[in-house]
């Protein structure tokens, strides 16, 4: 006699469904989230690298988001620069004029109004605090108000900056550091000593700092003494100076501001590759994944029908 059973089929083809259920809303997950697996126990052979590029990816982050600052503060450094370097440009057009036509009618107050303005610029601020004060931001660095306050400095005005050494470096990437910071005192003294030498003069008093000009002044009186004409022309050369370094100034700002403009578009990127690499462990493909889903859908569905049928068979059947 044959024994007939479906028990053994059944629990076969149950266990089987409910495998169909798991990989089906493992894939619905998958397709929801994105993401390969939802705990790093699941995609244990590739934790280590994907912790380490995640960690990177976040230096790299980091690294663009200061250097944007920083670029930021390069961008007001060559503003004030160019301001100084303009100004110091009208100062010694306006020299040179009276030189040339022996009369210093608007000199000396084109002098002093130069003098506000490179002073607006020395004392320049930005959000994180004063531009040329090193890392002491909060303290004006330069301390004089007018002009006539440098006929009481030193010679040369070193005493009129307060402004610490300390200049900014900051780390632009995973391997260089770059130090951006400009002083007040650096880039400030030399045009504040030539203010200096046009306010003593203008008051009758005879410079100490090179180079001496004979004297006695005349006060920059009009029509010029043969004295005020000798001290403009030794003005002049030393505005030539003062212009060149300032552009030198500029230069060394300039090329900061390109290795930075160099290294934002590096760290693009390598920002760019580590979230690749990451993506590749933690995200599944989208296409992919739901021809998944689409297959295991139906996969479960045929479960449902040939454990369906199975439950109706019975014995009668075969009678």
């Amino acid at each position: 006699m044959t024994r007939i059973s479906s028990f053994q089929q059944s629990q076969t083809l149950l266990n089987e469904m409910l495998s169909s259920q798991k990989k089906l809303a493992e894939a619905q997950r998958q397709v929801s989230t994105g993401h390969v697996a939802e705990f790093y126990k699941d995609i244990h052979m590739d934790v280590t690298s994907l912790a380490g590029a995640k960690s990177l990816l976040s230096r790299l982050d980091q690294h663009q988001v200061n250097n944007s600052k920083i670029i930021s503060r390069l961008a007001s450094y060559d503003q004030a620069l160019a301001g100084m370097e303009s100004t110091a440009g009208d100062v010694k057009t306006a020299v040179m004029q009276a030189v040339s036509t022996a009369s210093t009618q608007g000199l000396y107050e084109t002098i002093d109004g130069s003098f506000e303005t490179v002073l607006n610029f020395l004392n320049g601020q930005n959000t994180e605090g004063y531009l040329f004060a090193g890392s002491n931001r909060d303290v004006a660095p330069v301390n004089i108000t007018s002009i006539n306050d440098l006929l009481t400095a030193a010679e040369p005005p070193t005493d009129i900056f307060q402004n610490n050494d300390l200049k900014a470096s900051v780390r632009i990437d995973e391997n260089r550091t770059l130090e951006v910071g400009v002083l007040a005192g650096d880039i400030g003294l030399e045009i504040m000593t030539a203010f200096q030498r046009f306010a003593m003069w203008k008051n009758g008093i005879v410079p100490t700092t090179a180079p001496v000009p004979t004297g006695p002044s005349g006060g920059l009186a009009s029509p010029l003494s043969q004295e005020d004409q000798d001290f403009l022309v030794g003005e002049i050369s030393n505005l030539e100076q003062l212009l060149d370094n300032i552009s030198g100034f500029r230069g060394e700002n300039g090329l900061n501001q390109k290795t930075l403009d160099n290294t934002q578009e590096s760290l693009s990127l390598q920002i760019n590759q580590a979230k690749e690499f990451v993506s590749n462990i933690e995200d599944v493909d989208a296409a992919e994944a739901i021809s998944n889903l689409n297959q295991r859908n139906f996969a479960l569905e045929a479960s449902y029908n040939v454990l369906s049928q199975i439950n109706r068979l019975s014995l009668l059947n075969f009678l």
